[in-house]
């Protein structure tokens, strides 16, 4: 399986729900494709470099996955379909990955955070 990272913008002005639809919506794609889900991160509301659609903010979403590359192929349709989505670009980061070493690195990654975290909260 590859390794891949997509990045998309979604309408800054949609409510919640209908956010956490999109949102859903793509990852629950990924799966039913047999893909893995290392990380979904969401930056938030950002200003744009330039308009798009008429929008100058947008609502960025970075999908972390594994996968064949006939996810990418069947992701990107989806998004290009969506009216919710301003944009979107997607990365191949590595080629021959094991999915399940990736989701334990990330764990890790996040275990260690969450220890400074609580460590920075005591030390105050």
């Amino acid at each position: 399986m590859n390794h891949y990272e997509t990045i998309y913008i979604v309408n800054p002005t949609l409510d919640d729900d209908s956010l956490r639809e999109a949102i859903t919506k793509f990852s629950d794609l990924i799966k039913k494709l047999k893909g893995y889900i290392v990380k979904i991160n969401e930056w938030g509301k950002k200003k744009l470099a330039y308009e798009v659609k008429h929008f100058d903010k947008g609502y960025y979403v970075v999908l972390d996955f594994c996968g064949l590359p006939k996810i990418v192929t069947e992701l990107e349709r989806n998004l290009k379909l969506d009216d919710r989505i301003l944009k979107y670009l997607t990365v191949k980061i590595d080629e021959d990955v094991d999915p399940e070493d990736l989701l334990n690195k990330e764990q890790k990654k996040e275990d260690k955070m969450e220890e400074r975290h609580s460590e920075s909260v005591e030390e105050k």
